[in-house]
């Protein structure tokens, strides 16, 4: 086998790899815009719960603080002295 065999055989194959590279170039781009969709998302709904958690724990301490008020202090385990 002569070196012009050898470079013809070699320049197929990598025509062959470049064909299959661009003929697959769709779907590698198709699920890289999928995946990048899905990362956003994911970070759109931890920061959806974020804000959640956050107005809950202010919900919950705006309450809480006039029955503390009423009651002495934390939890309303204290008595209130007359």
């Amino acid at each position: 086998m002569d070196q012009t065999t050898i470079i013809a055989y070699a320049g197929g194959y990598i025509a062959a790899v470049v064909g299959a590279f661009l003929l697959y170039l769709p779907l590698i781009i198709g699920i890289g815009l999928l995946l990048l969709l899905a990362g956003t998302i994911t970070l759109a709904v931890l920061v959806i719960k974020a804000c959640t958690v956050g107005l809950y724990r202010f919900l919950a301490r705006e309450i809480r603080t006039p029955t503390a008020r009423l009651h002495g202090g934390p939890g309303g385990e204290r008595l209130v002295s007359h």
